[in-house]
């Protein structure tokens, strides 16, 4: 993401999607992911090798696939949202209520 003052910014270009979880029991995602696709998925879609007791307390699974495999979340939920950070140190500020410019999904 380039900031206003730098030559690559664009405001079509320079924003960052959210995707923040809570209530997480299970995570199992690379460190990095690129053209993913994101849905919920039931129970019964999970793979057999996670075990289905971490779907306690109505969370929910969330499936991402790329276009070569399938990673799996359960989370009590998702938000996906849009940010346009101007100032870099407002990653750092421990007291920052974030707010997104867009919501994209919550659930």
């Amino acid at each position: 993401m380039a900031y206003p003052e730098e030559k690559e910014y664009s405001p079509e270009t320079s924003f960052n999607i959210d995707l923040e979880l809570w209530d997480v029991s299970f995570i199992g995602i690379p460190t990095s992911l690129e053209n993913i696709k994101i849905q919920q998925i039931p129970l019964d879609l999970l793979p057999e090798n996670i075990d289905k007791d971490l779907c306690k307390y109505d969370r929910k699974i969330f499936e991402i696939s790329t276009p070569t495999n399938k990673y799996y979340i359960i989370a009590g939920g998702l938000l996906i949202a849009v940010n346009r950070w101007e100032k870099e140190d407002r990653i750092f500020d421990n007291h920052l209520n974030l707010e997104h410019d867009k919501i994209l999904l919550k659930v």
